[in-house]
Formats: structure tokens, C-alpha cells, sequence
């Protein structure tokens, strides 16, 4: 008696085809960036001009590091202000900023 059991060959090769569906559409899901660069610099640039009255003109959008996707600096001396963003678009506070 074999310690194997025999599945039929059309229940393996459905099986498989499900599963390597399944891990395409997940790696394609996950490779999705649903914000782009130029929206989240652009939030920042909003975020900026909303606390100073700055002008949009005054922000760059240059690469984050680690969890940092890209970091928004606006402004220059005591209007300065630096925006880090996730690859979600989300606003990563600054360590030791009041929570809100």
C-alpha cells in the first residue's frame, strides 16, 4: 500500500492554476502605486502654503530614505519646512512632533 494519495490530474493542474493566479494578481496589487510623485509633492507644497502662506513655488521633492518615500522641503531660514511621505502617500510625523 503506498503512504501517497493519488489526486486526479485535472485537480492538480486547477489547483496550480488558481495559485499562480492568485500570485499574479497579489504581485500586481502590491506593484501598484496608487499615488503618484507629483501628488504627494503636491500635498506638501498644499500642506506648506497652508502653515506659512508660502508660495507652492517654494518646494522640491527630493528621495526619502528608509520608510521615507519622498520628502517635501519647502521654503528656506525660519520658514523652513521638511514633509516626509510613505510609498502610501501618507504623512510620516517627525520624531518628537506634538501629536495630533
Amino acid at each position: 500500500m503506498s503512504p501517497y494519495i493519488k489526486v486526479p490530474r485535472q485537480v492538480v493542474r486547477v489547483t496550480v492554476t488558481l495559485c499562480v493566479g492568485a500570485a499574479a494578481f497579489g504581485l500586481w496589487l502590491g506593484a501598484r502605486n496608487l499615488v503618484t510623485e507629483t501628488e504627494v509633492i503636491e500635498a506638501g507644497a498644499a500642506l506648506f502654503m497652508a502653515e506659512t502662506g508660502g508660495a507652492v513655488t517654494e518646494c522640491v521633492g527630493v528621495p526619502g530614505t528608509g520608510l521615507v518615500w519622498i520628502a517635501v522641503r519647502c521654503g528656506s531660514g525660519a520658514e523652513a519646512r521638511v514633509y516626509e511621505f510613505s510609498r502610501q502617500g501618507t504623512l510620516i510625523e517627525p520624531e518628537g512632533a506634538p501629536e495630533a
